[in-house]
């Protein structure tokens, strides 16, 4: 899995990308991948990465961490950063049929998606930069 990584940040170096332009546009796609806004990732992503005058590809592919096999873990992990953030303890889970229970779970889930979603965005600037600059063309 490494080793395609390497590869296709590679390829984008060959393009004339610099390390941090590459960097920058996966931390972002990270960041959009994690926030809660489902149908909605690539929209946002490309429309941030026009804005920004970044690769939309790279971007678009960032958003790539958010896939119907992890998007439940982030958002558990979400709402338990919120709730930890807002209420200073996490969440307790409850098993019920009553969906007027989701109101208590939206504020500490938005606010955990976006600083879920800055530590992510953060780690993968570091990762990915130092991938490039050590593969650099």
């Amino acid at each position: 899995m490494f080793n395609k990584y390497r590869e296709t940040v590679t390829s984008f170096l060959r393009k004339g990308l610099l390390p941090s332009e590459i960097a920058f546009a996966v931390a972002l796609g990270n960041f959009v991948g994690i926030l809660p806004f489902l149908g909605l990732h690539t929209v946002i992503a490309i429309g941030l990465a026009y804005l920004l005058r970044l690769n939309i590809v790279i971007v678009f592919l960032g958003t790539q961490i958010s896939n119907p096999l992890s998007f439940p873990f982030i958002l558990f992990i979400s709402a338990q950063i919120g709730n930890l953030m807002l209420k200073g303890r996490l969440l307790d889970l409850e098993f019920t049929t009553d969906l007027a229970v989701l109101k208590s779970y939206i504020v500490p889930t938005m606010i955990g998606c976006v600083v879920f979603g800055l530590a992510v965005g953060a780690l993968s600037y570091v990762l990915t930069l130092a991938v490039a600059r050590r593969f650099r063309a």
